[in-house]
């Protein structure tokens, strides 16, 4: 979505209630397997120093990838966009592209490792994961020999 900025001379402010979504072209680049439906509300206005502002309340989902099982999960996120528009965001026509000001400030909200699994129900090809409360007593059976020595001097 493309606003034109130039209607901040006869407006106090350009208001923003829509939802977005972003193609592959965006989500090749990130971690984020899909997004849809980003809920942004707000406006934006130019203050008395005449910088462009924004004040915009982001939520939505993002489909992630386990960082455990890779299975895909959703994960939840919602923040305050307050900043000051970068002057390189806006075009020679005084045109800002607010899904890339979306993007750069989504990608920030994506954690570095996210699981839902627990690591007590990880397991694979001869291998679990104990705890020390586990009632599985298992001998490893390379250790068997050494753990029949031992056994008689506890």
């Amino acid at each position: 979505m493309k606003i034109n900025l130039s209607e901040l001379s006869y407006k106090d402010k350009i208001e923003i209630n829509d939802k977005f979504s972003f193609s592959e072209e965006y989500l090749g680049t990130s971690n984020i397997q899909k997004l849809e439906n980003v809920l942004v509300e707000g406006f934006l206005y130019q203050n008395d120093l005449n910088e462009y502002k924004t004040r915009l309340n982001v939520s939505g989902q993002m489909i992630l990838l386990d960082s455990v099982t890779l299975e895909e999960i959703p994960y939840e996120f919602d923040f305050i966009l307050d900043d000051i528009i970068d002057e390189r965001c806006i075009n020679e026509q005084n045109v800002l592209d607010i899904m890339e000001l979306l993007w750069e400030n989504i990608v920030l909200e994506v954690p570095i490792r996210y699981t839902k699994s627990d690591a007590e129900d990880l397991k694979g090809d001869n291998w679990k994961v104990l705890n020390e409360t586990s009632e599985e007593k298992e001998i490893d059976p390379r250790m068997a020999k050494l753990y029949d020595y031992y056994k008689g001097g506890e």
